[in-house]
């Protein structure tokens, strides 16, 4: 680790970490409950070594281990439970609403039938716009019920293939609020299903909304950044952890509609903004190096069998292997990926580092620059020989840009914000009015090195100077998402209004046939990281039996959920008696930590220059010491508590010279 003596870029945000990571505890804590214990009451069973009284002489609170997995294994054992007690039918299925917690607007109903045969079920729409799904024949119908609609009672029929219907009433209790959604245009009568998936950096978390701008589908947590469908219909996206810098989370997570978390994924450096799945299933992800002077600038190959980091593509090395001065020391955000695409066709690694105006594909082995889209006023004489010439009298360079895609002829589609974000310098508000973004298409020839721009749609009227998305449905048409609009043209004239302080701010989805004909245009009152559409019955993803008719298979309750890993536990070392009583002598000094899954972190903020270690103390006078953080280290190791002794542990700790009773205690 790095010590320069001056504040580095994770002290500059130290504060405000420390300010988000007390609001997760606290919330953490308001849904777990706090034990309050005093002596040995709870554990009275337990033998206790007399010299460590001082352990239980005064109260102390747990730190709750909040074990995803555990919980959605002891959710997944009850329903099941209940149903196999029961004699649920098809004129008496058993229906649980939001079984995992994070789905609110979905429902599981499980009931069973004489003989193995399909059942077909419809969710009757608003609009006369039905959701009619086949699932495959079975005895013991395990049915996930999608795309429902928010405090209202839902009608959904059964239907037999042996002719017995039914229908039954799902009532989703309460409303979320999503902001304001506006349909400014609608041509679709019947979505069959597809909807408009999205993300968001500031308001409620990601939601689905259908052509009519109802939602039909959310996430109570707030789940974010880049989104992904992946092959096997669940959705990738950021975990909830705190992450090494303030714009990034602690990983990502694989979840499916009904809320439940099949992986999660921490790692070393991060995740910020985007994620691509790769043929073979393994996962790309934008991320950083935490020992580097640079974040957002570091692209990693994950197995997603085991967690582990496979390849590691970091740009800072690559763009200096050209020309090591191109990068000022004070750029801690100087490329900003913010987007990544595996273009397997020519093993080319391509991402969009936003602060350098630029996209650019690198050799997938080699990691040898292929080429750049980008004006050479944003990078020097020494990348001529990469840097792509457009041509023609509309040609624009990326600007500010999001959501690269490599088309299946080559070409190059992206979101281009059209803002300059060079070295994210601040500006006013009022040099941006009048300004334009817009879903652009540039046919590449990689040989010459030249391009022209094939496709353009979007205007004054979608101006986006961040975030945003420009993808495409599975049909082919264009979906086109300017996800920070300035909602209010007073923001314009406002003296003290920059590009950060803004908080005007709408996004607008818009749908294109392939005429280029708006299909859809919806308006809605809060920012859109990314929005893609897709089949919340992903029926692309799963059993077609027989080919002819597609049907959907009963909901898999996975028993191999877990939490994976790149980020190495810290080690402990082993303390004498005489040493673990050294910790009699203490101060109390509450401070944060926060479980996950059976790792533990410290949530708080230590001076660089500080050194932390952590002492784990059993009434039985066995102790375990941490070193988590060295003196002038900006990071925290985190503790692998499943490493341990089954039983219960106060936690103390050494902050350089001086000891604290933290006044807490875990069990293992």
């Amino acid at each position: 680790m790095k010590n320069k003596g001056n504040i580095n870029k994770k002290q500059k945000v130290g504060v405000i970490l420390l300010a988000f990571v007390l609001i997760i505890a606290i919330t953490v804590i308001v849904i777990y409950g706090v034990k309050k214990i005093k002596g040995n009451d709870d554990y009275s069973n337990e033998p206790i070594n007399e010299n460590f009284s001082f352990l239980v002489d005064e109260p102390s609170s747990i730190i709750k281990d909040y074990n995803i997995f555990k919980d959605q294994d002891a959710t997944t054992k009850e329903i099941l439970t209940t149903y196999k007690k029961g004699k649920y039918t098809v004129d008496n299925p058993y229906i649980v609403v939001n079984p995992y917690l994070y789905s609110p607007q979905t429902a599981l109903m499980l009931f069973k039938t004489d003989k193995k045969e399909k059942v077909t079920i419809t969710i009757k729409g608003k609009h006369n716009d039905d959701l009619t799904v086949e699932f495959e024949a079975s005895k013991d119908h395990y049915i996930p019920l999608y795309g429902l609609y928010g405090d209202y009672e839902n009608q959904v029929v059964i239907k037999t293939d042996s002719g017995k219907t039914n229908t039954v009433k799902v009532k989703i209790d309460g409303h979320t609020s999503h902001g304001d959604i506006t349909v400014l245009e609608n041509k679709i009568t019947n979505s069959n299903g597809e909807f408009y998936f999205g993300t968001t950096a500031l308001g409620t978390a990601s939601l689905a909304i259908d052509n009519y701008g109802e939602v039909r589908w959310f996430l109570s947590e707030d789940y974010s950044k880049g989104m992904v469908m992946l092959q096997n219909g669940h959705l990738l996206i950021s975990d909830i952890t705190e992450g090494p810098n303030s714009i990034s989370t602690g990983g990502v997570i694989e979840v499916d509609m009904l809320g439940f978390i099949h992986n999660q994924y921490e790692i070393e450096g991060g995740y910020h903004h985007d994620a691509f799945e790769i043929k073979n299933g393994n996962l790309l992800i934008t991320s950083g190096d935490n020992t580097s002077d640079y974040f957002c600038d570091v692209i990693y190959e994950i197995d997603r069998k085991t967690g582990q980091v496979l390849k590691t593509f970091d740009f800072s090395k690559i763009v200096k292997k050209v020309d090591a001065s191109i990068i000022q020391t004070e750029e801690i955000t100087w490329g900003f990926i913010n987007s990544v695409f595996l273009d397997e066709e020519r093993n080319e690694l391509v991402v969009s580092l936003r602060n350098r105006n630029s996209v650019m594909a690198i050799d997938y082995e080699t990691q040898e620059i292929k080429w750049i889209l980008g004006d050479i006023k944003y990078w020097s004489n020494k990348f001529s020989k990469y840097l792509i010439k457009g041509s023609g009298s509309d040609f624009i360079y990326p600007g500010g840009q999001h959501s690269v895609i490599i088309l299946d002829d080559g070409k190059l589609s992206i979101f281009n914000n059209n803002y300059n974000s060079f070295r994210e310098q601040t500006v006013s508000c009022s040099t941006l009015k009048n300004r334009s973004s817009f879903g652009m298409i540039y046919d590449i020839d990689r040989d010459n090195k030249t391009a022209t721009i094939a496709y353009k749609f979007g205007g004054e009227k979608y101006f986006s100077y961040a975030l945003s998305s420009f993808n495409y449905t599975k049909d082919g048409n264009k979906l086109f998402n300017s996800g920070w609009h300035f909602s209010d043209e007073s923001a314009y004239s406002d003296p003290t209004c920059t590009q950060f302080t803004n908080d005007k701010y709408n996004a607008y989805i818009v749908e294109l046939d392939e005429k280029d004909n708006i299909l859809v245009e919806i308006l809605i009152d809060e920012s859109k990281f990314e929005v893609i559409k897709a089949p919340i019955y992903n029926l692309e993803a799963v059993s077609i039996t027989p080919k002819e008719n597609k049907t959907i298979s009963n909901y898999n309750f996975d028993d191999n959920a877990s939490y994976k890993t790149n980020i190495e536990s810290v080690k402990y070392e082993t303390l004498t008696e005489q040493e673990a009583l050294a910790y009699k002598e203490n101060t109390n000094n509450p401070l944060e930590f926060f479980i996950l899954n059976g790792r533990m972190t410290f949530r708080g903020f230590v001076l660089a220059s500080s050194e932390l270690k952590v002492t784990l103390i059993s009434p039985k006078g066995i102790a375990y010491r941490y070193n988590i953080k060295e003196t002038g280290a900006d990071d925290y190791s985190p503790i692998n508590l499943t490493a341990l002794p089954k039983g219960r542990y106060y936690v103390y700790i050494n902050l350089d010279d001086s000891i604290y009773n933290t006044q807490q205690y875990v069990e293992v």
